[in-house]
């Protein structure tokens, strides 16, 4: 702990850092998953994107839920995180320009900052720590979220994970940016009407 300042109080930062954590990730258990945007809920329910195992696809979906949550947590909890990350929207219109299918395109974008974001604790100076550029409470507490949700899931299994555990990050990462994008996403159009 650093000596404190007149008029603060000296606090432990990783005390207070897993305090938070506990914070969202208790909140996250008690939620239901909310029903996104139809665009958002296909790219959520991909069956066809494993990142880690196809074995585990029930993990890996389950991860994805939880990292959609978090990120509805934050938006809960922490003023700063009402903050919408703009820089995601030149990332979706460069996919949406690629594909005329918007759910594959917030798959595809999704899936490339999740597989991008270290499976290990982010350095906010990497520039591949796009957890990092999302308004609220950093990198770090997104890590120990995710890296807390691992090991609630795999708890108790009668049977060894298909995989490294830690990998399962990237499913969560993938279910949080979905949200993050949600924020960030022009309407869906309307359909067209039929004949």
């Amino acid at each position: 702990m650093s000596k404190p300042r007149p008029g603060f109080i000296a606090v432990d930062a990783g005390l207070v850092g897993q305090t938070i954590v506990e914070a969202i990730f208790s909140r996250v258990q008690e939620l239901a998953l909310p029903d996104p945007p139809e665009t958002v809920g296909d790219a959520l329910d991909d069956l066809d994107l494993a990142f880690v195992s196809a074995k585990e696809g029930a993990v890996e979906m389950q991860m994805r839920r939880k990292g959609y949550l978090a990120r509805e947590v934050e938006l809960e909890l922490f003023e700063p995180a009402q903050q919408p990350a703009r820089w995601l929207t030149p990332v979706l219109e460069k996919h949406f320009a690629e594909s005329a299918d918007r759910a594959v395109a917030l798959t595809a974008a999704c899936a490339e900052l999740a597989r991008s974001e270290p499976v290990a604790k982010p350095h906010p100076d990497d520039p591949a720590a796009n957890t990092w550029r999302v308004p609220g409470p950093g990198g770090h507490v997104r890590h120990f979220v995710a890296r807390r949700t691992i090991e609630e899931l795999l708890q108790g299994r009668d049977h060894p994970f298909d995989g490294d555990p830690a990998d399962l990050k990237t499913p969560w990462i993938y279910g949080f940016f979905l949200r993050a994008c949600q924020e960030v996403l022009p309407h869906d159009p309307p359909a067209a009407p039929s004949d």
